[in-house]
């Protein structure tokens, strides 16, 4: 029933507020846009524009492409040892089990020893995702403050002037 009331509500509010913007179209477009707004969300939208160019993959340095290509190695085995072989992975526990009975009041014992290596190898992938995404922001930032970013560890400087034959993208 209080399902039914929440949706019904939900259905209600969504039919005034439509009616409301509609009515008040005019009203709303006459609202001038907050400078500082913008500009922010312009920096945020050029910052994306140059995360997105500084990790195409043709362009990222042997040791970027590595935490990445490991990342994806440590999740993939974790994900197959958890379904694969669950049973070797945790001790068999249901939500209506009482974890101080079955699991003798501690959580951790839910994990059998492969259940650790498979969240150990969980966990290993987050933090090098983590490295590569800093990797990436960094350059990103670097290259929407104007530098010029080498991409390659052949090319490991890093330029305030652009060239003429790089492409406009370094603006």
């Amino acid at each position: 029933v209080t399902a039914i009331v929440q949706f019904g509500a939900m259905i209600v509010a969504a039919y005034y507020l439509e009616r409301t913007a509609r009515q008040e179209a005019d009203a709303v477009a006459a609202i001038e846009d907050d400078r500082e707004v913008k500009e922010a969300d312009d920096k945020a939208e050029h910052l994306k524009k140059c995360y997105e160019e500084v990790t195409q993959w043709g362009l990222i340095p042997c040791g970027a492409k590595l935490l990445l290509q490991s990342a994806l190695g440590f999740i993939v085995t974790s994900c197959y040892m958890v379904q694969l072989f669950s049973s070797y992975c945790f001790v068999p526990h249901s939500l209506t089990d009482s974890i101080e009975e079955n699991l003798d009041g501690k959580v951790s014992n839910l994990f059998l020893p492969l259940g650790w290596v498979s969240l150990g190898l969980f966990c290993l992938s987050i933090m090098l995702i983590y490295l590569f995404q800093s990797w990436g922001t960094q350059k990103a930032e670097k290259l929407a403050n104007g530098a010029v970013v080498s991409a390659s560890p052949d090319e490991a400087s890093i330029d305030d002037n652009s060239s003429a034959e790089g492409p406009e993208r370094w603006n």
